[in-house]
């Protein structure tokens, strides 16, 4: 088994899709749709942070922040 990548906290656009394990076109989209978080100006260009990522699909999949979790009739959805 190969040893898990290094993911540096700062990610450019490819590399922030390979994180979520979509395609880039993928990613774009779920930026626009405003489910994962823009990016961040950076030297070099747009950076996506990567603790910022981990939030956004934390709440996704209903993380333990996620409001639905107390609530009787939305358990199965989170």
């Amino acid at each position: 088994m190969s040893a898990a990548p290094y993911w540096p906290r700062m990610l450019k656009r490819s590399t922030a899709a390979q994180y979520c394990e979509l395609t880039p076109q993928q990613f774009d989209a779920e930026v626009y749709a405003g489910r994962l978080p823009m990016s961040v100006a950076m030297a070099g260009g747009p950076r996506w942070d990567r603790a910022a990522l981990d939030t956004s699909l934390d709440e996704m999949s209903g993380g333990s922040n996620d409001w639905r979790k107390d609530q009787p009739g939305l358990r199965s959805a989170a």
